[in-house]
C-alpha cells in the first residue's frame, strides 16, 4: 500500500498545506515531513538543514518536496541548506524506493537572474537525474491566499502602488488546481521534465493588484526597479526585516517566458482556471 503513502515537506507552509489538503481528498495517507507538526497528518521530523534518515520514509510511495527556507538571503546558506537539503532528500528516497516529486517554481526558467530560481533549477537538475519530476507552480491565488499573492494583496492595499515596469506578469495558478495538479502527477506515469502549472496565458501585474484589492485598483507610481532592487538586496544582507525579498521583486520584473508544457492539462482532464474565475465552472 506505500503507493497511497504520500510525505510531503513543507506541509505547514501555504501551497504545501494547499497540496497536502488535495492528496487527503483524493484517497492519499498523507504523512507530514516537518520541524513541526501542520495539520491532522501523521508527524515525522524532518529539516531541510540536517541529513534525511531513512526512518523518516519507512512505507512512503512518494515525497511531495514543497520545503524551501526562504528566510536565507545569501547564496552560500541557500546552496547549503535548500540546494543540499534538496540532494539529502533525493539520495534518502533513492535509498528508500521513493518516487520523488519537487514543487519548483515558474521562477526557475533558463537564463533566470533570481538566487531562487537559480537555488530551484539546481534542485531540479538533481531530482530529474536521479528519475523524479519536477513542477512549477504559478503565483498561487484563491480562498485562504498566502505566499506572494498575500504579500501583492496588502501591497494593493496602499494608496500608492511603486510599479517596477510597463510589461510586468506572472502566470498564476488556482490554489484548488494546484492542489489537483499535484494529485494527479502522483498517481500518473512518470513526465521526465520539468511541467508548468499555471494557466497559459500572461496576467498583467495591474490585474493581478486589481485582483487583490477585490477589483479596486490602487494609485501606480512608476519606479526604476535596478536601485530599488540594490537597496533591498543590501538590506537583506544587512539582516533589515523587509515587507518583500528582493528576489520577489526580480520575479516580478523578469517573469518566465512561458508555461512549460502546458498543454498537459487539458490532455489528462484539469482545465486551469484564469484569474478571478470559478474552478471547474
Amino acid at each position: 500500500m506505500s503507493e497511497r503513502v504520500v510525505a510531503v515537506t513543507g506541509a505547514s507552509g501555504f501551497l504545501g498545506g494547499v497540496i497536502a489538503n488535495a492528496l487527503t481528498r483524493a484517497g492519499y495517507r498523507v504523512i507530514d515531513l516537518g520541524r513541526r507538526p501542520a495539520g491532522p497528518y501523521e508527524h515525522r521530523e524532518y529539516s531541510l538543514a540536517t541529513p534525511v534518515g531513512d526512518a523518516a520514509l519507512a512505507g512512503v510511495g512518494t515525497v511531495v518536496h514543497c520545503a524551501y527556507d526562504l528566510s536565507l538571503t545569501s547564496s552560500a546558506a541557500i546552496e547549503a541548506v535548500n540546494v543540499q537539503g534538496t540532494r539529502s532528500l533525493v539520495e534518502a528516497a533513492g535509498r528508500c524506493g521513493a518516487r520523488l516529486l519537487l514543487i519548483s517554481s515558474m521562477s526557475a526558467y533558463p537564463g533566470t537572474t533570481q538566487i531562487y530560481g537559480q537555488a530551484k533549477l539546481r534542485c531540479e537538475r538533481a531530482v530529474l537525474a536521479a528519475g523524479g519530476e519536477a513542477v512549477r507552480p504559478g503565483l498561487v491565488w484563491g480562498a485562504g491566499e498566502g505566499g506572494m499573492i498575500g504579500t501583492l494583496r496588502r501591497l494593493a492595499r496602499l494608496p500608492v502602488v511603486p510599479v517596477f515596469g510597463r510589461e510586468l506578469y506572472q502566470f498564476t495558478v488556482h490554489a484548488e488546481d494546484a492542489g489537483a495538479g499535484v494529485a494527479k502527477l502522483v498517481a500518473a506515469r512518470r513526465f521526465g521534465e520539468p511541467l508548468g502549472l499555471a494557466h497559459p496565458s500572461p496576467v498583467p501585474f495591474e490585474r493581478i493588484l486589481g485582483y487583490a484589492n477585490e477589483g479596486h485598483t490602487p494609485r501606480l507610481v512608476r519606479v526604476p526597479w535596478a536601485p530599488t532592487y540594490a537597496a533591498l538586496r543590501i538590506a537583506e544582507l544587512a539582516r533589515v526585516p523587509l515587507p518583500v525579498r528582493a528576489d520577489s521583486l526580480l520575479g516580478l520584473v523578469r517573469a518566465a517566458p512561458q508555461v512549460p508544457n502546458a498543454g498537459y492539462w487539458p490532455e489528462h482532464g484539469l482545465q486551469l482556471t484564469p484569474l478571478g474565475g470559478v474552478p471547474g465552472g
